[in-house]
């Protein structure tokens, strides 16, 4: 006679959840105690999972933070490094500035002129890259003090 390795565990259920668990037994053409046991292994699977990728997005997470931290830093001291006084405007508009619909903060990685005051824009400097919706017009870059003064100009 060969001895069963599997351990016994028993507990005590509601009259409903007796129910409940034969119904489902009989539905599945299995035992009540074969369902139990799959039912706590699928459920503590399920839960290591849960906690793995729980861990993963919590060091994904805490990396993201750390990069965003460093690159306000670096753009902070790129900051420092940029031309805050912009000069007059070109005396005749450049076209790109005239499709653009909004402004967006970059940080540069190769050195351009602001389109609008021609200031030399060096790499790692902060500046705004022109948004418009037209894919076919060339891009336009500008200066902190150019954005300001683009402001300026629509507020009077």
């Amino acid at each position: 006679m060969s001895e069963r390795k599997d351990r016994l565990i028993q507990t005590r259920v509601p009259e409903k959840l007796e129910s409940t668990l034969k119904q489902e037994a009989r539905k599945r053409r299995t035992t009540v105690s074969q369902m139990i046991r799959n039912i706590l292994e699928d459920t503590f699977e399920l839960v290591d999972g849960v906690v793995a990728s729980v861990d993963a997005i919590v060091s994904d997470s805490v990396e993201l933070a750390q990069k965003v931290g460093r690159d306000v830093r670096r753009m902070g001291e790129a900051k420092g490094r940029t031309r805050t006084a912009c000069l007059a405007p070109l005396p005749d508009a450049d076209p790109r500035l005239s499709g653009i619909h909004a402004w967006q903060a970059v940080v540069l990685n190769r050195p351009v002129a602001c389109t609008r005051c021609g200031c030399e824009l060096p790499r790692g400097s902060d500046a705004y890259r022109g948004v418009g919706d037209d894919p076919a017009r060339p891009e336009a870059f500008v200066c902190a003090a150019s954005v300001q003064a683009l402001a300026n100009d629509a507020a009077d």
